[in-house]
């Protein structure tokens, strides 16, 4: 009788690399600034268009900039609610601050993976892990974070584990 191979796992949760908070807090700043400058325009022109004694937006830039800094202080708890494991069975990916997910993939459903590198990923060194299962449209799951190195094992994992189940 065939002796199963012994699947590699990640042996207990892990936790995503600490430099993803400053991709978070670099996204959360292009999104912030982008926000303030549409909400400003807004505000000139509702200003204008009701003749008010000022002409320049001041709620607009405020709103964004509170925003911003309740966006930027939850990207602390985000970071230390995000684990991910590779169990014998499954992958499983927790996050949230307020409404907090764990998402059991099944190893043998897993069909590829893909590594994704954006620019602010690459400036700190980091890469996202995508999960994709048979059935399903898009990716099941994306763990942020990763070191290139960390990426490429979770991947090498998860597609040794594919080979061994067919």
């Amino acid at each position: 009788m065939e002796q199963p191979i012994a699947k590699r796992t990640t042996d207990g949760p892990r936790p995503i690399h600490p430099a993803i908070r400053k991709v978070w807090l670099f996204s959360n700043l292009i999104s912030v600034v982008i926000l303030g400058v549409i909400l400003s325009f807004v505000e000139f022109v509702f200003l204008r268009s009701f003749h008010a004694p000022w002409r320049f937006p001041v709620i607009a830039p405020l709103l964004a900039i509170v925003i911003g800094i309740w966006a930027s202080s939850m990207v602390r708890r985000q970071w230390a609610n995000w684990r991910y494991e590779v169990t014998d069975d499954e992958v499983v990916l927790a996050w949230g601050v307020f409404f907090q997910t764990r998402r059991f993939v099944p190893r043998d459903r897993v069909q590829h993976v893909d590594i994704n590198t954006g620019p602010i990923d690459r400036r700190f060194g980091l890469a996202q892990v995508s999960l994709y299962v048979a059935g399903a449209h898009g990716s099941v799951g994306t763990i942020p974070g990763l070191t290139p190195q960390e990426a490429d094992d979770l991947r090498s994992m998860l597609v040794e584990s594919h080979a061994a189940h067919v």
